[in-house]
């Protein structure tokens, strides 16, 4: 992408984002009262709140470090610094993800990894967060269901939590068989139509290879456990960072109410064009925290707050890691 078009693209995700957090503030009551809402935060909850989310990049960079292996020669303060580049600085650049991915193959391939290595470490990356991510909404979604009123129509979250649980059963069970990968390596070598094709059977054979290198990757079962556990205490330690923000905000929830507004608002930013979902969350946290008791400002308040901690400081972190990172390859 050129770089005109990637300024356009920025200019029109800031502008509509500028417009939606507009629209927010004067929803809640105008921007003087956002600004009291915030003047009232009490900045002592912020402290365990910048710890939770400093914590959740480390846990993302333990994973990072188990799977790129030994050769990677990655300690954990450099995986967490390489999370925090991907993760933190990347999820405000333009063409968020392609940056920080870039930066990340960028430094593993610097450190010895092959193309391979590579792209088994930044798929079980995805992996592991997407179905902890699913499986953590899902869990919450029917806890929520059977304790509190939900803000919207509770037909459809009641379909699509069992369906989700369903679903990532169904898919870790074919995720362990070889068959799975060689009918997977069978399909995909069929729409390789801009070169030649390899026959059926050598296609299969790469499958089953490929499922063999991801299982000697992960370890035995045993060991593999550790890679969705450090997925899960990554993702609740970023929820933990907003509920102590709605603390300091004086918007008493839930944790499992924290849990139901960081998936909302994380779902939300998905929104392209938006960098990091601004404006978005900006809506999604307050209407879903207001609607269990808390006063929208205050529950604005600790969106601006939250996104203050969740992106900007870890964006800031990843500025400093990417110079620190850069200054060791010299």
């Amino acid at each position: 992408m050129s770089r005109w078009r990637l300024a356009l693209r920025a200019a029109l995700g800031l502008t509509l984002g500028g417009a939606a957090v507009w629209i927010i503030v004067r929803a809640g009551g105008g921007l003087g009262d956002a600004w009291q809402a915030l003047g009232r935060v009490d900045a002592w909850w912020l402290i365990p709140a910048v710890v939770s989310e400093g914590l959740a990049y480390v846990f993302a960079g333990v994973r990072l470090r188990r799977l790129a292996g030994s050769q990677a020669g990655l300690t954990v303060a450099s995986a967490t610094g390489v999370e925090l580049v991907v993760n933190g600085l990347g999820l405000l650049a333009p063409a968020a993800p392609a940056e920080g991915l870039a930066f990340e193959v960028s430094e593993l391939s610097r450190r010895g990894l092959d193309r391979r290595r590579i792209a088994l470490t930044l798929g079980f990356e995805q992996w592991f967060s997407l179905r902890v991510f699913l499986l953590v909404n899902a869990l919450n979604l029917g806890w929520i269901l059977g304790t509190r009123d939900v803000p919207v129509d509770s037909t459809w979250p009641l379909v699509a939590a069992p369906l989700v649980l369903v679903a990532l059963a169904v898919t870790a069970i074919l995720a362990n068989r070889p068959a799975s990968a060689e009918t997977l390596a069978v399909a995909v070598g069929a729409l390789r139509f801009w070169k030649p094709r390899a026959s059926v059977p050598d296609r299969r054979e790469a499958g089953a290879h490929l499922h063999e290198e991801a299982k000697a990757m992960l370890g035995p079962p045993r060991r593999r456990v550790v890679f969705p556990v450090l997925s899960v205490g990554s993702m609740l330690a970023n929820v933990l960072c907003l509920y102590f923000v709605l603390i300091a905000a004086h918007a008493h929830v839930g944790y499992d109410v924290a849990v139901l507004a960081a998936g909302a608002a994380a779902t939300a930013g998905l929104i392209p064009l938006l960098p990091g979902g601004i404006g978005v969350v900006e809506a999604i946290i307050p209407a879903v925290v207001h609607w269990y008791g808390p006063t929208f400002g205050a529950a604005l308040a600790a969106a601006l707050a939250y996104r203050v901690l969740g992106t900007f400081l870890p964006a800031t972190a990843g500025g400093v890691a990417l110079l620190a990172l850069r200054a060791s390859r010299h």
